[in-house]
């Protein structure tokens, strides 16, 4: 009798320890119309860190894939470390003949245990603004006052012409980390002008290696700054 309670304990024992390292991410991933997007990158990323962990110099611990023609993922979660783990996706776009991410918006930002069946969805379209991406998810144009001009820009008017596709775009600036600015423009090359009370102002591109000619409009691709993401310019009445 002994014996049989003792294997039947060491069943349970496996049964359990089984379930608790069964663990998985899924989900599907669709454009701002609702329609499956297939090779969008998804990856679970660790987010439970110890010091002995820290040493590793930032190495990330994680595990990706890509969506599927139905626009489905499935990430096996059962080979990584206990923890909690956050899930993102992100479509690659050619900005300025190089690779650039455009993160996705997920429909649950919370972490989740690594031994959980956990299911997030995302949805892949450009993003203004939002608590999750303040900077929304594309280009970011920033306007700066020229050289001893002290001129208030905060209700500058910046009009954005795709010179690919004709698509225009009409935004005031807003106050950013980055300064004024207007962010969340699909990546491509545009001509770009600025307005101010009604009057247009003369506008030059900015940064090392840049023209400091002033003209009515320049253009540009968004791969300025730090991050390759941004068009900078300077503007005067």
């Amino acid at each position: 009798m002994l014996g049989k309670t003792v294997v039947l304990t060491l069943a349970i024992f496996h049964l359990e320890t089984a379930w608790a390292l069964a663990g998985s991410v899924s989900g599907i991933v669709v454009d701002d119309k609702g329609d499956p997007l297939s090779d969008v990158r998804v990856e679970v990323v660790y987010q439970t860190f110890n010091a002995d962990q820290l040493m590793g110099y930032g190495q990330s611990i994680k595990a990706e894939t890509q969506t599927g023609q139905d626009g489905r993922y499935f990430i096996d979660t059962t080979h990584l470390p206990p923890g909690e783990y956050s899930a993102h996706a992100y479509r690659i776009v050619i900005n300025g003949g190089r690779e650039t991410n455009v993160d996705a918006v997920g429909s649950d930002l919370s972490t989740f245990a690594g031994n959980a069946e956990t299911v997030r969805d995302f949805v892949v379209g450009i993003v203004e603004r939002s608590d999750d991406m303040p900077y929304g998810n594309a280009g970011i144009f920033v306007v700066n006052n020229a050289i001893m001009d002290y001129t208030d820009l905060s209700e500058t008017e910046i009009t954005l012409v795709n010179i690919e596709t004709g698509t225009v775009y009409v935004r005031t600036v807003r106050p950013t980390g980055e300064g004024l600015a207007i962010t969340g423009i699909p990546f491509g090359k545009y001509r770009a002008s600025a307005r101010l009370a009604g009057r247009p102002m003369q506008i030059a591109l900015w940064g090392p290696g840049e023209s400091d000619v002033f003209a009515s409009s320049i253009e540009h691709e968004f791969t300025m700054g730090f991050s390759g993401n941004q068009i900078q310019v300077v503007v005067k009445p």
